[in-house]
Parts: structure tokens; sequence; C-alpha cells
């Protein structure tokens, strides 16, 4: 049956429990344990305090303590089977028994996944597995679905270009919806696009700032986009002179 703290017991707790070993603390509070001194402490919300743990008493490794350095790993310190064979640290019983947990040549992971799998990357676009070939880098067996559906609709891309959703639907993969544009054009549609006017050209990073100055001063964007269509037009000019 357990015993009720007392009030003096309480008090020695909080005076001495932040600064003090919890095993210093048993001459303090005969006839409890660690256990329970530490369980109580928690109870009454008491903790060690930072001038404890930067002693180094309770074990925490900081800047004001050296703390396990001697056992420390060195700078390109070897490890310690380096240079050696498995029958020079393991007996022919544990050699055996790894077999069983070894890869097998042409084994795949366990998370491999079939042709014919789909993801989302990381920039939002739905991907297909397309072929499972090895040593070539997981991203190589995977295609975007919008240039399949493009290639099986009208052709293969040239090397040039990109194939864009005219509604800006990533997901919207009619093949009406989807465009072929040179990277050059592509380019100067996104330079052109009121995200990208607020962002680079007045300066705004900010997400919601950005959405806000996009509804409510649509003005200074036509304003600014005019602007650099007028200056590349100049630009153009000089340059053919």
């Amino acid at each position: 049956m357990s015993r009720i703290w007392t009030l003096q017991e309480n008090n020695i707790l909080r005076e001495k429990y932040p600064d003090l070993l919890t095993s210093d603390l048993l001459v303090f509070l005969p006839g409890r344990t660690m256990s329970g001194i530490t369980g109580h402490a928690n109870i009454l919300g008491i903790h060690k305090s930072e001038l404890f743990h930067a002693s180094g008493m309770g074990g925490r490794i900081c800047s004001d303590n050296d703390i396990g350095f001697s056992t420390r790993f060195s700078k390109k310190m070897p490890g310690w089977n380096k240079g050696k064979k498995q029958v020079d640290y393991m007996s022919a019983e544990n050699i055996e028994k790894t077999k069983a947990t070894r890869f097998k040549k042409g084994q795949d992971p366990y998370n491999t996944v079939v042709v014919g799998h789909e993801r989302i990357s990381r920039d939002g676009y739905l991907e297909v597995k397309v072929r499972h070939q090895k040593g070539l880098g997981k991203n190589v067996n995977f295609m975007a679905k919008h240039r399949i559906i493009y290639e099986s609709h009208f052709g293969p891309i040239p090397d040039n270009c990109n194939v864009e959703f005219l509604d800006d639907d990533k997901m919207n993969f009619e093949p009406s919806n989807l465009v072929l544009r040179t990277k050059k054009e592509n380019l100067i549609m996104n330079t052109m696009r009121d995200q990208s006017i607020v962002k680079r050209f007045l300066g705004v990073r900010e997400p919601e700032l950005v959405e806000k100055i996009i509804a409510e001063m649509p003005e200074i964007i036509v304003l600014k986009r005019n602007t650099i269509k007028l200056n590349q037009k100049i630009n153009k000019k000089e340059h053919a002179k």
C-alpha cells in the first residue's frame, strides 16, 4: 500500500529535487524509492534545473561539459571492422544466420511498386511508372501522365518543348486541355502570370499577400505587365539595329 506524501516531504522535494541527484534525496526522504521520488516530482510539476543539467550530473551533453568525450569517435576515425573480412569478427554459425536476411541477386526492395503505379510529384504532377529498370535511378522509371497522354494522341514531344495544361488544372488530362509549347514560350508565359509579376517584379513573396494583391489590385499587375511588354519591344528593336 502506497504511503501518502506529507507536507514536509513535499517541501523537501521542492527545495532539493531541482539541484540534486535523485539518489542523493534518499537520505532526506527515508522510506522512499528513486522511482517514487521521480514520479511524485512529476506529479507536482517539479523538474531538474538547467544548472543541474549543465553541471553534467544529469548526463545531458552540452557545451558546458565533456560528458562522453573520452569515448566519442574522433574525426575520420575508421570503423572497428575496417579492412577485416567477415570471418575475422564473426563465427561461422553467425555468418550462416545472416544468409536468411541478405539481399539476393536481382531482389527488389520491399517498397518496389509495379509498372502502372501512380504517384504525385513534389511539383504536383501525376506520374506513372512506365518501366522497371534497375541501376538507372528510380525517377527514370516514371513519366508524367500528361506527357504520356499527349504522346499517345499527338505523337512524340520535341526536346525543346513542354506539355502544358490550358486551364492550369494538373489533373485535367483531356487531350484538348493539353498544349505543346516551346521552353521559351513557356518561360515568357510564366513571366507574365499574375503570381510571377507580383513575386518577381513587385518583390512580394508572402503567399497571403500575393493573393491579396492579385484579388484587390489587378490594375497594378496590368500596368506592370504592359511595362514589361513595352520594355521587351524596345530591347528587341535595339538588338535589331
